[in-house]
């Protein structure tokens, strides 16, 4: 007999976490979803990618640069947790699914109701039945930090969900992103190639902003949050692998700490991030640490 279960957005589930780690280098889709020949340099190497093609790269922890088209030069660092992402030199929008539920054949679930949502891809609109949709277009899209598990252009189906999970799972939530041409039906390709806007064909960088620490008297409070600021500077300026490691674990109990004694931060007790304090390299597997223009 099946059981049934009513599951709402706010239940947290634990992940199936996907490592895109091979001998320590990491898995980066270098994309380009436009109708134009595009060329980037990384690391001294040419890459020359012709319309919506892309190249499956394997970059090793550490220091990379980045030159771009318009004559900017990324600097970006890859940690040893990173589980990979994409980088997208024209500026694309890349649009994330957090919500795509699965259930074994053991059980019944009754899943909250998709909503309808609008976005706009490139200045046109889409309406879509989902849980939550949002749009992307950073430079360097982490994995770690949107944390999706299904990679641009890779099926979701029942069988590859039932691929990434251990055999006893019964229910999952899973996650992906989408390039612009993979997500768009081909019945509204028509309608979005004849209203789309000119395409940007130049990369998003991020502007560096401060920490975000919040106000309070507790002074026990504002002392955790000291410590992780102080634990985000220190992550981001070593190479060391053991030493990022230290730090994670450091910073994983103080999260915890966090989220279980004064209700902030995110996610569930088995993995907190604090996002909210826009740390600069904890809850992250790539920043990029100098532009050079």
């Amino acid at each position: 007999m099946k059981k049934v279960l009513l599951l709402l957005l706010s239940v947290f589930f634990t992940s199936h976490i996907i490592y895109a780690d091979i001998n320590n280098k990491h898995i980066f889709y270098l994309d380009n979803p436009t109708n134009e020949n595009i060329e980037i340099t990384l690391d001294s190497k040419i890459y020359k990618l012709k319309p919506k093609t892309f190249e499956v790269l394997k970059l090793k922890i550490g220091e990379h640069i980045a030159e771009l088209s318009d004559g900017r030069k990324v600097h970006f660092k890859i940690f040893a947790n990173s589980k990979g992402g994409i980088i997208n030199p024209t500026g694309a929008p890349y649009i994330f699914n957090n919500f795509i539920p699965y259930e074994s054949s053991r059980i019944c679930v009754d899943w909250q109701e998709p909503q309808n949502t609008t976005i706009s891809i490139d200045g046109v609109t889409f309406n879509s039945l989902s849980h939550g949709l949002s749009i992307i277009d950073d430079f360097i899209i982490d994995k770690n930090y949107i944390g999706w598990e299904y990679d641009i252009f890779e099926n979701v189906n029942e069988e590859s969900m039932k691929n990434k999970l251990p055999p006893e799972t019964d229910i999952h939530v899973f996650s992906k992103i989408y390039s612009r041409y993979e997500f768009i039906d081909k019945e509204e390709l028509e309608r979005y190639e004849a209203q789309r806007e000119k395409f940007k064909m130049k990369a998003n960088l991020p502007e560096i902003e401060d920490y975000n620490i919040p106000s309070s008297e507790d002074k026990t409070f504002q002392n955790y949050i000291k410590q992780v600021i102080e634990l985000d500077k220190a992550y981001k300026d070593t190479n060391d692998v053991k030493k990022q490691k230290k730090i994670l674990k450091k910073y994983d109990k103080i999260a915890k700490i966090l989220w279980s004694k004064y209700n902030f931060g995110e996610g569930s007790y088995n993995k907190v991030n604090l996002k909210k304090l826009n740390l600069k390299s904890l809850d992250r597997g790539v920043i990029i640490t100098k532009v050079e223009k």
